[in-house]
Order: C-alpha cells, then sequence, then structure tokens
C-alpha cells in the first residue's frame, strides 16, 4: 500500500476550468464519470448531485447537465439552496447523503460561500469526501470554493493596487488557491497575488475545457482541451524595496498539459514533479 494512503482515504477530486462540453457531452465530463464509477464501491449507477447554488440562471445549468449525465451512464439529481436555512434542511442533506459525486456548477464563488459556507450541508460535504464516501468536482466558481482562499471579482490581466484581502473558501483542498478560465482570461498576475499573500498555498489555474483530476494519495491527470498551471511560492522571497518594484525569487513555476498523469513513488517521476505532486494531492488536514 502507498505510504500516503491511509485506512479512509479522502474521495476523488476534480478542478473544471469552466466552459467545458455538456451538450455532446464533451471528453472533461466523460473522464470525471469514468474515474467517479471506477472508484464507486457502491454498485449501480453512479448518483451525481448538482449543485447549482453559485450560478444567476440554475435552471439552465440543470437543464445541460442533467441530460449530459444520463448520457453517461449516471443518475442525475438537482440541490440549489438559495439561503443558509435551505442549506440545513432535511430533504438537502438527505440528497447529499445519497450522492455519489457532488458536482459544483460556475457561477458567483461568493454566493456560494454565502449561502453553503459554515452550513450542515459543508459539514456533510466535508466529512463524507473526508471518508471516501462523496467525490467532489467544481467548474469555474465552482473550482475555486474548492481551495483554502478564493480569488474574487474580475482582476484579471495585472495587479490592481494594493493587496486585496484573502477571502475563504470551502477548504476541501485545503493547500491550494485554484483560479479558473486561466489562459483565456490572463489570470496568471492574480494567481501570483494571491500566492504572494499566502505563500502556504499552491497556485492551481486551470484553463477553460480542461480538469484537473486528483485521487488524494494517489495520482492527478490532467485531461480536455488546455493546461493546468501551478505556482508554487513554499521557497519564494518577496522583495518591495523600491516600493513600487515588486521581486518574487525563488517561485517555482509548471505547465501540466493535457495527458498529464503523475503517480505517487512512481520512480520515472523525477523528485520536482514528486515535490508538486505533494503539494497537490497528498492528503491534508483541513488548515483555518
Amino acid at each position: 500500500m502507498n505510504a500516503l494512503t491511509t485506512a479512509s482515504p479522502p474521495a476523488l477530486l476534480a478542478l473544471i476550468g469552466g466552459n467545458e462540453d455538456r451538450l455532446t457531452p464533451g471528453i472533461v465530463l466523460r473522464e470525471l464519470v469514468a474515474a467517479c464509477a471506477a472508484s464507486h464501491a457502491g454498485g449501480g449507477p453512479l448518483r451525481v448531485v448538482v449543485l447549482s447554488t453559485a450560478s444567476g440562471e440554475p435552471d439552465l445549468l440543470w437543464s445541460q447537465y442533467e441530460p449530459a449525465f444520463r448520457a453517461l451512464g449516471a443518475v442525475p439529481a438537482w440541490l440549489d439552496p438559495r439561503d443558509r436555512e435551505a442549506a440545513g434542511a432535511d430533504d438537502a442533506l438527505q440528497a447529499l447523503r445519497s450522492a455519489d459525486l457532488l458536482f459544483m456548477t460556475g457561477g458567483d464563488q461568493e454566493r456560494l460561500l454565502d449561502v453553503i459556507g459554515d452550513t450542515p450541508l459543508h459539514a456533510l460535504i466535508r466529512e463524507r469526501h473526508r471518508t471516501g464516501e462523496l467525490a467532489i468536482a467544481g467548474t469555474s466558481a465552482g473550482a475555486s470554493a474548492l481551495g483554502a482562499h478564493m480569488p474574487v471579482g474580475d482582476l484579471n490581466e495585472q495587479f490592481a493596487g494594493p493587496s486585496q484581502p484573502l477571502h475563504a473558501a470551502l477548504g476541501l483542498m485545503p493547500t491550494l488557491v485554484i483560479d479558473q478560465h486561466f489562459a483565456q482570461r490572463k489570470r496568471h498576475a492574480r494567481l501570483l497575488q494571491l500566492v504572494s499573500l499566502d505563500p502556504r498555498r499552491t497556485g492551481v489555474g486551470i484553463d477553460e475545457d480542461t480538469a484537473l483530476i486528483v485521487r488524494p494519495g494517489h495520482d492527478l491527470r490532467v485531461v480536455g482541451a488546455g493546461a493546468v498551471t501551478v505556482i508554487d511560492g513554499s521557497r519564494m522571497t518577496d522583495r518591495r524595496e523600491p516600493s513600487s518594484v515588486i521581486a518574487f525569487e525563488q517561485l517555482g513555476f509548471f505547465l501540466l498539459p493535457s495527458g498529464t498523469a503523475l503517480r505517487f513513488n512512481d520512480p520515472a517521476t523525477p523528485p520536482h514533479l514528486q515535490r508538486l505532486l505533494r503539494a497537490i494531492a497528498s492528503p491534508a488536514p483541513l488548515i483555518g
């Protein structure tokens, strides 16, 4: 057994950069369902709960995801709490208890956190994932919400004046800060700024129609049309003298194209990629 696995390893996690093909459906959703089905121990079809709280158009998204998941052999159900009371209601909790995969849609990550953060639904998500019972995927805002902190607003191309405050996320991937629509919206500087505010976290940026699929303690894969960018600030020095000049030294920058697959303890994986793998995919305690 891998030294990093436990008696009850956490379940699969998938980060999707947004705009994945959900009409065909395309490779991202196909690979997600296949990966979840491969580790599904309950028998029968995969049960997927689509959580659309982040979206301002939940009906539209459900009308797209419902047939997409059915076409892939899964059984989808819809969960759309719009306030914190609904996020603690018995029907919402029961829907989650019956799920094998929670799929969080795009929209506004602040809306998602305002509604479900620190609610009974949030607690149940974390507990069922920690014990290996519930796989979790997020696309766009749903992906950013899975990290320790999350980007907010529309800052894209460059640093925007003074540092912005860190916004707490759901903490399912507590070693990461996650951004999406990455190459398409030129969010490299935004992610760099977020890493500079908390260098303990590894920055992960995911292109559109692309997914980072992680099995904690086992492996990670990149699938889809684009790539995943990783910024490691753990050894970074931050020099700002004179104050108008920003200099980050000893910063790690990785580009993982589609098709990348890294496995723990694989002798073919060089040490610097093993360190990257551990930063992203090691089972980790929740960090406050």
